[in-house]
């Protein structure tokens, strides 16, 4: 988690809030798909 934060606040230096918020949507919406992937990973794989 550590990382996670040292890497946001990287990214969001020198960014408006509205970027940063853009963002922070996109990696979101990032994340949700990753986990649905994984998931159907893991269904296909139980088979």
């Amino acid at each position: 988690m550590l990382a996670a934060a040292a890497i946001a606040i990287s990214i969001s230096q020198g960014k408006s809030a509205t970027e940063v918020n853009i963002l922070g949507e996109l990696f979101s919406a990032i994340g949700d798909n990753l986990a649905i992937i994984a998931a159907k990973k893991e269904a296909c794989e139980k088979g």
